[in-house]
């Protein structure tokens, strides 16, 4: 009420009607800015608004788990996560321009109040036009508001379709890693799937089919946010425990095995720039770039039982074990920390090692 009230006394002075004005222009501007971003910039930048609004639907999302759903009804529960997020979205937007071109109205004189203003607002964002006001710079606030509305619009029907098929495409992926390691994603499980079944030479393939995937995901840093929280197609799968472990084969690959394709360097770059961004995206706990080798999680003796698993089910294993072991770690650090975050942020298991692998070590990925 008191911007009703502040409206109407600024609207009375000349003065008051510029600074109405210079609110609403800014508001306007910062919505269209936030558009933009969402739906032309979405590869570069992330929106401050749509991180907020999804960020405060996931606290009200968790509270209603805590207080109704309980463990059991968790995963059915923020199956609505993600759409009420985007509506939240969209509904902040609404809201925001209305208010901005309200403000505009009051100024320009083409309302004899806020209230009046209000409602001739709304009309022409929602495109029913049954409020325009009468004089010249009413109607064209009206037109270019109009506009905005259209934009909100066909975005949403546009975004949708292609917001579904990276669900569908990331759920499916995540499915086939736990297919491939009985239910428990394990870098060394997937590796000893290949070589169990004679794949290892389609290997080349599945690094670069998974490197153009990475890729694609990695540059869709708006809603990473709201596509963090949303649940696999399957929800006792996690995405983040399964990237973690496509991650542990790749750093295995580069690492330990004789002669890795140069694809698998690619793919590995790619889907550590997935999980970084992800963990930016949602604001996780800073990661130390000068972190000690000393305190990787995955401890020396665990490395050197998976490199001889490996090498007994056929991979060719670099001689130099030493050598392998630091480049194990050089690549296990990059990812490792926002994996544990990640995985911990959405109540999900971090990637596992087999039973038979641990010796030692206290870190999120032993077991």
């Amino acid at each position: 009420m008191g911007l009703f009230f502040a409206a109407i006394e600024l609207g009375s002075s000349p003065i008051g009607r510029v600074a109405l004005g210079v609110v609403g222009v800014g508001l306007v501007f910062y919505i269209f800015k936030s558009l933009i971003r969402v739906g032309v910039l979405n590869q570069q930048y992330q929106d401050p608004l749509a991180f907020w609004v999804g960020r405060i639907t996931l606290h009200l999302f968790r509270w209603r788990v805590f207080l109704f759903g309980g463990a059991s009804r968790r995963n059915e529960i923020m199956t609505w996560y993600w759409p009420c997020a985007l509506i939240g979205v969209i509904t902040v937007w609404f809201l925001l321009v209305t208010i901005g071109f309200a403000l505009l109205n009051v100024a320009f004189h083409a309302n004899v109040n806020f209230t009046a203003a209000l409602i001739s607002s709304g009309s022409a964002l929602s495109t029913l036009g049954f409020s325009t006001p009468q004089n010249f710079a009413g109607q064209v606030l009206a037109i270019m508001e109009g506009a905005i509305g259209l934009f909100l619009i066909v975005y949403l029907f546009t975004f949708l379709p292609g917001f579904m098929d990276l669900i569908r495409s990331r759920g499916a992926r995540v499915a086939w890693i736990y297919a491939h390691t009985d239910g428990s994603p394990s870098g060394v499980a997937l590796l000893e799937w290949h070589c169990r079944n004679k794949r290892v030479e389609e290997l080349h393939e599945l690094w670069e089919d998974w490197g153009a995937f990475f890729h694609n995901l990695s540059v869709a840093r708006t809603f990473l946010p709201i596509l963090c929280v949303i649940r696999p197609l399957s929800p006792n799968q996690s995405w983040a425990c399964a990237f973690g472990a496509f991650l542990d084969a790749l750093a295995l690959i580069s690492s330990a095995v004789d002669r890795p394709t140069g694809a698998s360097d690619f793919c590995f770059e790619s889907g550590v720039a997935v999980i970084q961004n992800t963990h930016q995206a949602m604001r996780g706990t800073p990661v130390s770039p000068s972190r000690s080798p000393d305190l990787v999680y995955i401890k020396r003796e665990e490395y050197d039982t998976a490199c001889t698993q490996l090498a007994a089910a056929g991979l060719p294993i670099v001689a130099d074990r030493e050598l392998a072991w630091k480049r194990f770690v050089e690549a296990h650090m990059q990812y490792e920390e926002q994996v544990a975050w990640l995985a911990a942020a959405i109540s999900d298991p971090v990637p596992v090692w087999p039973k038979a692998l641990v010796k030692t070590g206290d870190g999120p990925f032993s077991r």
